[in-house]
């Protein structure tokens, strides 16, 4: 039996710059980057698979941390991806930083919360290759000492604050 199917469209408007359409008539412009030819004048693909990523584990998190009854205050996700030079560019290793905010969270609920996510509920991060994502979880008193968590290659400096 086949599992849920999801489907997606685009609209061509000029140049490289296609427009999607959710539900509920949210739209979203698509382009390349200039530097790839495009107008720049949209998110470029690759920029969207790291949008994706970031909302499909933000999402599951917040749902768990209410499930647990902890307070979030403040969440914001930032998300590196870095690619390989020779076409077709895929991410050779993404970071993704999670910054929260609340009374009485911890560092260690957290690492295991994301990394619970990530394993079992976000479809985005399991179609992705296997070693591919690193998380960063920073709360605002460990600025400095931010934990590293699925971490499978030498770690890059920490993205910058939002």
């Amino acid at each position: 039996m086949a599992g849920p199917v999801t489907e997606a469209s685009l609209s061509w408007v000029r140049g490289t710059m296609f427009e999607a359409e959710g539900e509920g008539g949210a739209r979203l412009q698509i382009d390349s980057p200039v530097a790839k030819g495009g107008g720049g004048l949209g998110f470029s693909p690759m920029q969207l698979l790291l949008h994706a990523l970031a909302a499909c584990m933000a999402v599951t998190v917040v749902q768990i941390l209410a499930k647990q009854r902890l307070e979030l205050e403040a969440y914001e996700i930032g998300v590196r991806g870095e690619r390989a030079e020779e076409p077709p560019s895929p991410y050779t290793h993404i970071v993704v930083e999670h910054r929260f905010r609340g009374a009485g969270l911890t560092r260690p609920n957290l690492e295991r919360l994301v990394e619970m996510v990530e394993e079992r509920y976000c479809s985005v991060a399991a179609t992705l290759p296997r070693g591919l994502i690193e998380h960063v979880v920073v709360l605002p008193d460990e600025a400095e000492t931010a934990g590293r968590i699925s971490a499978r290659k030498p770690h890059p400096p920490a993205l910058s604050p939002f």
